[in-house]
């Protein structure tokens, strides 16, 4: 076949509909004549070759890839760039985060405020007995979350399945969004390169930043292999992870679709497993998260306390959840999902810093769910303690996002996902977010009453009693459930060598608290703001 050139591409490119455009960039097929009965189209590549074949579609030329992805830049830039920050906004605007809170979740907070302030005034006593006890509620809600992870999961009782042959395997997109990530760029192409999968079904696009000059110099002095491509995002405000995806979304063609981080090392067969799981299991489940583990798991005592964070939620509370089809909030990396769900579900949200959890309240509240991969993949455990604030308040804050955007109708949220997906949504986000914000207070307050002898004064009366024991009870019970659950899920992981460190958790928690209170900072100064995180500053080689 003819070659045909980028001038003539683009050409082509200006007759065409924005869906054309789309349908072109998915599939490398550009439709160059359009008769009223006929189309004739031009092929990129080997992949955009066999598009044509399956779709019988009459190819009279062969272009470039790249030239032809660089042809439809020209023309629908503009709309491919307003499609990643606003599509969720302009469709759907309920389940975005663009804006911080309705006009009723406003005036609902001030009138909470002003209640608050004229009950300090007029029976002090009463608003602080009022608000232990409504703390104490989270708290319980808390614990009986890492409770019932801590409870056996029931076993997928399917028959086993044999694996999908080589013919049966589906295209696979692999999005990986890089900004500022040189110093890990090239273990992150070794990690790629040993994904156990056919070359010619894997669409893997590296995501850049338009202003990330150096990233984009490292990555071209970087070998690639026909089934990698560079995505350059153009500069424009938010920018955040979940609009680099967006933006990348529209130039994928796979059936299926994984996020991948900077600093992720899956396992090879991943992809295999998720194909597989995909294929044998219900329509309406259209995610699955892999479970996230750590690398550098004992470096130092910041990154030992991590990892067992990291293991209890996804060793523990995220298949708990996932047995009982409960809402889950999915971790930001080796998220695999159905590429035909995640169009429907309206994207990422690009003003939501932690796109990954509201993602999987939204796919609940679509009717569908969301299960857990049994495949790991390895991350770089922060070791560095500003490092690792700056990272723990943007996903606080996000938390703090998704919970306002999913309660400004909680009456259609507890019709879409039922009293246990509504009550699971509150302890997750609501419950953890005021235990983090509330535990410091709660613990200083207690450690003062019981060692100025004021926790059971000698004027008692029953409320006295219930309220101070309860407060106790509850604390105690915290820390001894979490502890437990902390042993069990480095058990679990394989990592029991760590357990000492479930002593210091504690400790941690109070860092946590802290990232709490940076996050409802930014919340209200900066909302759309995404701390990035630094990569790539851990000594542990993890190929070694």
């Amino acid at each position: 076949m003819p070659v045909i050139g980028l001038e003539k591409m683009v050409k082509a490119c200006r007759q065409l509909t924005n869906e054309q455009a789309i349908n072109a960039l998915r599939l490398r097929l550009l439709p160059v004549v359009i008769l009223p009965d006929e189309i004739h189209y031009v092929a990129a590549g080997p992949y955009g070759i066999k598009s044509g074949l399956q779709q019988q579609a009459r190819l009279i030329a062969q272009a470039d890839p790249d030239e032809m992805l660089h042809a439809l830049q020209i023309v629908f830039g503009k709309q491919i760039l307003h499609n990643a920050r606003f599509h969720l906004r302009d469709d759907t605007p309920t389940y975005s985060a663009a804006k911080r809170l309705t006009p009723h979740q406003a005036a609902g907070m001030l009138i909470a405020v002003a209640i608050i302030i004229i009950g300090l005034f007029l029976n002090p006593q009463l608003v602080v007995n009022i608000g232990v006890v409504l703390f104490s509620l989270t708290f319980l809600g808390v614990i009986g979350l890492r409770l019932a992870a801590i409870l056996p999961v029931k076993s997928d009782q399917s028959p086993h399945r044999p694996g999908l042959s080589e013919n049966e395997l589906p295209t696979y997109s692999v999005l990986v969004p890089l900004f500022r990530e040189t110093g890990v760029v090239h273990q992150l192409i070794s990690s790629l390169n040993a994904l156990d999968y056919p070359t010619d079904k894997l669409d893997i696009k590296l995501v850049l930043e338009a202003d990330d000059t150096v990233m984009i110099a490292t990555l071209g002095e970087i070998p690639l292999r026909p089934h990698f491509e560079v995505i350059i995002v153009p500069e424009a405000k938010p920018q955040t992870k979940p609009k680099a995806l967006n933006y990348a979304l529209q130039f994928a063609r796979g059936e299926l679709v994984v996020i991948f981080d900077a600093e992720d090392i899956p396992q090879p067969n991943q992809l295999r497993l998720a194909a597989q799981k995909f294929a044998t299991s219900p329509k309406d489940m259209v995610c699955l998260q892999a479970k996230l583990t750590f690398y550098n798991a004992n470096e130092n005592w910041l990154t030992r306390q991590f990892t067992i964070e990291y293991a209890v939620l996804f060793d523990l509370v995220l298949p708990m959840l996932a047995s009982m089809s409960l809402p889950l909030p999915l971790g930001g990396t080796s998220n695999h999902f159905r590429m035909g769900a995640l169009r429907k579900l309206g994207w990422w949200d690009p003003f939501n810093v932690t796109e990954d959890a509201d993602l999987g309240i939204r796919l609940a509240r679509f009717g569908w769910y969301a299960d857990v991969l049994d495949s790991s993949t390895f991350e770089e455990a922060n070791n560095d303690l500003s490092n690792w604030m700056s990272q723990r308040a943007r996903w606080l804050k996000g938390w703090i996002q998704t919970w306002f955007v999913h309660m400004r109708n909680p009456v259609l949220l507890w019709r879409q996902l039922g009293g246990m997906g509504f009550l699971t949504v509150q302890v997750i986000m609501a419950g953890i977010i005021i235990s983090t914000l509330v535990h410091p207070i709660f613990l200083v307050v207690t450690i003062w009453a019981i060692s100025s002898g004021q926790f059971f004064p000698l004027e008692q009366n029953w409320w006295v009693v219930l309220i101070s024991g309860t407060g106790l009870a509850i604390l105690l019970a915290g820390y001894g459930v979490t502890i437990f659950a902390g042993w069990l899920a480095l058990r679990k992981r394989g990592l029991g060598q760590l357990w000492p460190g479930i002593f210091a958790m504690p400790f941690y928690w109070l860092l946590i608290s802290a990232g709490g209170w940076l996050a409802l900072k930014q919340f209200i100064t900066h909302p759309f703001h995404w701390n990035k995180t630094r990569h790539g500053i851990s000594k542990i080689n993890p190929w070694r």
